[in-house]
């Protein structure tokens, strides 16, 4: 019995002496692009920062391809705590805010320039004033926003102007905004989820899409879409999000270390994703798709003009907005 008691004395003293080890925090991030896709590889950018920063305290398990949603889906879970960790574009992101989906707008920013830097958590008044709201009625906090480029219409035919998108069905993101897009440029809207696009592709329910050329590759939409059309209707950056009570969970430590990674991993992915989207316009058209541009006889300013006259009658409420973002911008 004495020895006993000894035995058990012992092992009290070694778990009093012998600081238990800190219990780890996993935060799950989903999201729509496949891995190999840059913003795909930006989620693992980030989750691998965040461990290294973190000394493996904080692991983030990151579910691409939609494995967990639709778009709209996943914004709802990060919103409702079941993922804690997402991106999105921000018409997707409207589910949850409508404002948001404003900032998805057509020919909204003159350049891609233009488009960081409005995009820039940390610099610019009018996202952080959206960041608040957001914060403050869905429970959800921006923590950066991430360039993926511009995106481009494709067809299964070649088309020059609007008038060549007249019956024909091109697949939207099922969003306002996008849907207005794609009807504004002439076509008929079919909304689809991103998994759906490539077999609604093949089968005809649409002829045509519009995305940024990496996701075009990654997604082998050049084995259905022989033509992509220069049109950079919208500059696609959109945010990554973070569920506000899984944040707030954390210390100020374990914030920093959220913040820091979001900050390092746009700065490198922003500069990645423009340095690469050349080199994808290139394997599309080395993979047989015709690059049609302006100087080809692309009438872009009849894309922007007919969108812009659909946007000024299905987005009046947003009149204002869009006049401080304008004014912010220099327009």
């Amino acid at each position: 019995m004495k020895k006993l008691r000894l035995v058990l004395t012992l092992c009290l003293l070694a778990a009093l002496l012998c600081p238990a080890a800190s219990a780890e925090t996993v935060l799950k991030y989903a999201h729509m692009n496949t891995e190999d896709n840059t913003s795909g590889m930006y989620a693992q950018w980030f989750a691998d920062r965040v461990e290294e920063l973190s000394g493996g305290s904080i692991r983030v398990e990151v579910y691409p391809n939609s494995q967990l949603g639709s778009i709209q889906e996943m914004a709802e879970m990060v919103a409702a705590g079941t993922i804690q960790l997402h991106h999105n574009t921000w018409g997707g992101l409207s589910v949850i805010m409508e404002k948001l989906e404003l900032l998805d707008t057509p020919y909204l920013f003159a350049s891609t320039e233009d488009a960081i830097r409005f995009n820039d958590i940390n610099s610019s008044p009018i996202l952080q004033e959206y960041n608040q709201e957001l914060i403050e009625t869905a429970g959800v906090r921006v923590l950066n926003s991430i360039y993926g480029g511009a995106r481009e219409l494709t067809c299964n035919k070649p088309v020059y102007s609007p008038a060549d998108l007249s019956g024909v069905k091109i697949r939207a993101i099922p969003s306002p905004v996008y849907i207005t897009a794609v009807e504004g440029m002439g076509a008929i809207a079919v909304a689809v989820d991103w998994t759906d696009t490539p077999t609604a592709l093949v089968t005809g329910v649409a002829d045509g899409q519009e995305n940024p050329p990496v996701t075009i590759y990654t997604a082998n939409l050049q084995e259905s879409q022989k033509y992509m059309m220069d049109t950079k209707h919208i500059i696609a950056v959109g945010p990554t999000v973070m569920n506000e009570q899984a944040y707030q969970a954390l210390t100020e430590e374990e914030q920093g270390w959220i913040d820091q990674a979001a900050y390092e991993t746009w700065e490198k992915f922003t500069q990645y994703s423009i340095d690469s989207e050349n080199d994808y316009i290139q394997k599309l058209v080395d993979a047989g798709v015709t690059f049609i541009t302006e100087e080809d006889g692309l009438k872009v300013d009849e894309f922007k003009a007919s969108v812009d006259a659909l946007v000024a009658v299905n987005y009046a409420k947003y009149a204002d907005e869009y006049a401080r973002i304008s004014e912010w911008l220099g327009y």
